[in-house]
């Protein structure tokens, strides 16, 4: 069964870390039903990118170890265990940017 409010805040993580003022970005990839059929780790990839390219080698590995942990999201799983990962993935998310903002105020 979808949990589109779990799908939802993925996509709010992703605008945020995108900076999109809109649903749909990317050609509706940054999209809750995008990731309601099963398009959360696109997604995930897609926001953490801008931050990969020009990070240091610390924040790089940070990335990997997040986009390592949510790899299962490709999978064939269950919709329980996938809406949990999208929750999961939201969480994780946000505190990356917050993290990433709290460095860059200092």
């Amino acid at each position: 069964m979808k949990d589109h409010m779990k799908s939802l805040r993925l996509e709010h993580a992703a605008r945020r870390a995108l900076n999109l003022d809109s649903r749909g970005g990317m050609a509706g990839t940054i999209d809750a039903d995008f990731i309601d059929r099963r398009g959360a780790f696109t997604v995930l990839v897609a926001a953490l990118s801008p931050y990969y390219k020009d990070a240091s080698t610390e924040l790089q590995q940070r990335i990997d170890q997040i986009v390592d942990s949510f790899y299962f999201l490709q999978d064939d799983i269950s919709d329980e265990e996938y809406f949990e990962g999208v929750e999961g993935a939201a969480e994780v998310l946000n505190e990356f940017i917050r993290e990433v903002n709290r460095q860059a105020s200092e």
